[in-house]
């Protein structure tokens, strides 16, 4: 029992001190918890990482509802409490509200004992009362809460302008839904590697290995693989396979490259879909993969290397700025997957929920500018994309009408994913968004262009 109750303080400790960094300085979850993972809290079990990982995620994603209902019980505005104080209360309440296989006991005391570590023992009392009250009135938690939309997303978590602007965008029923399901844990989805071995042959592997999964319809080599099952994923051998949500997927089989052609993919990092390329050309062509940064092309071109996509080559350079000369009309495939908002990707990275959102009108301007210097890259009759994983009229769909206005060179362009399309209950076109409650994937917008001029089957 002692070992097992370091354990747990271990974990708990972790992730306040993590979630004290976030808030106090911004960033994103993931990173912070990888970085932990991979330093300070390298050589930890299994059980802890697992644990402290879980923590940090569900605190942030329930921060909003984890507030209301601490500042319900607390005679003081959170906000005038020591940071760490916070972070252990909200850490505590979140075991007891959604973490059932973690007993009271454990989720109190052991708030009250870090907060005492932490030179914060005056705080200790008040933390026990707050918790033990949360813990007594928990089945009258939300009856406080507001009726309605606000009621809503104070219990999901979602800041009403967040809700508010989904409703401006997509209506209040689709808004209703996004928010509905702004907690979901997104599906584990993996591209199998078809340049190292066969679906089949993976298929067999990954039966032998006990992983439970499933493929995904309409998409080559792709499966989920059942939540349970993903731990043992890490022990799978990562040179056939690659993670890849279903939503890029999609995103490489609308641009549909093909054997022996020449394809940019002019924002690729971390690199997933120009291998999804690779793999639809048999290796078989050439595939520039950009990026702004020189240390993410290196990345993406030993991960290129070490997948066996030997027609991928990177190079660092900005999308936003004029296309070199030796680019211009070189291309029979431009992928245009520019850096965007999130707003698709909020399961993976709960933060972005609280951002503010005025900040989302700088932009599109820049994504414009990215989708008209690739536009450049493309030849005559070849096929340009664009794509974000956001869900936000003005980086998707204005984008795509503005761009057709301007470009007169350039026509709509049927995106070739009819089972896409029938899965999402809309007519074929040239755009699609994904909404995570429709497709089970992130949220994500895809748009097809076609360069007059010249022969393409698209």
């Amino acid at each position: 029992m002692a070992k097992t109750e370091k354990t747990a303080v271990s974990a708990r400790e972790m992730a306040a001190k993590t979630l004290q960094k976030l808030h106090l300085g911004g960033g994103y979850s993931n990173i912070l918890i990888d970085n932990a993972l991979s330093g300070a809290y390298k050589t930890a079990p299994a059980a802890d990482k697992a644990l402290y990982a879980h923590l940090v995620r569900g605190v942030e994603e329930r921060r909003l509802t984890l507030d209301a209902v601490l500042q319900a019980r607390s005679k003081q505005p959170l906000k005038r409490l020591h940071p760490l104080v916070l972070e252990h209360l909200r850490v505590g309440a979140f075991q007891l509200l959604y973490c059932d296989k973690i007993p009271v006991s454990a989720a109190v005391n052991e708030a009250v004992n870090l907060t005492k570590a932490c030179g914060q023992a005056r705080a200790a009392g008040f933390v026990n009362a707050v918790l033990r009250g949360i813990d007594r009135d928990r089945a009258t938690l939300f009856d406080g809460f507001p009726a309605g939309d606000e009621g809503l997303c104070l219990k999901e978590s979602c800041p009403k302008p967040l809700f508010d602007f989904f409703a401006a965008a997509y209506g209040e029923d689709t808004a209703r839904k996004l928010v509905a399901h702004l907690n979901d844990r997104p599906p584990t989805s993996v591209k199998i590697n078809t340049l190292k071995t066969t679906a089949a042959e993976w298929a067999k592997e990954a039966e032998a290995a006990g992983i439970s999964f499933a493929f995904v319809e309409g998409l080559p080599a792709t499966v989920t693989v059942e939540a349970a099952d993903e731990r043992k994923m890490l022990d799978f051998s990562n040179k056939k396979w690659y993670y890849q949500d279903v939503a890029s997927g999609w995103c490489v089989k609308a641009l549909s490259p093909k054997p022996s052609e020449r394809v940019a993919d002019v924002c690729a990092a971390p690199g997933g879909k120009s291998l999804t390329a690779a793999q639809y050309m048999e290796n078989r062509g050439s595939i520039l993969a950009c990026d702004l940064y020189p240390q993410k092309c290196d990345r993406m071109e030993s991960r290129a290397e070490e997948a066996g996509a030997t027609i991928v080559q990177t190079v660092a350079r900005d999308a936003a700025t004029p296309c070199p000369k030796p680019l211009v009309g070189a291309f029979d495939r431009v992928l245009c997957d520019v850096p965007c908002s999130g707003l698709g990707v909020i399961r993976r990275k709960p933060e972005i929920r609280y951002k503010d959102l005025s900040m989302l009108s700088e932009l599109p301007d820049v994504q414009y500018r990215i989708l008209e210097q690739s536009a450049a890259m493309v030849k005559p009759g070849g096929v340009l994309q664009y794509s974000t994983c956001t869900l936000n009229p003005a980086e998707n769909e204005q984008q795509t009408a503005r761009f057709l206005k301007e470009h007169p060179e350039f026509s709509p362009r049927i995106l070739p994913v009819p089972e896409l399309f029938a899965l999402c209950g809309v007519a074929p076109s040239h755009e699609i968004t994904l909404f995570p409650f429709v497709t089970g994937s992130d949220g994500f917008y895809i748009a097809g262009f076609l360069k007059k001029g010249g022969e393409n089957d698209g």
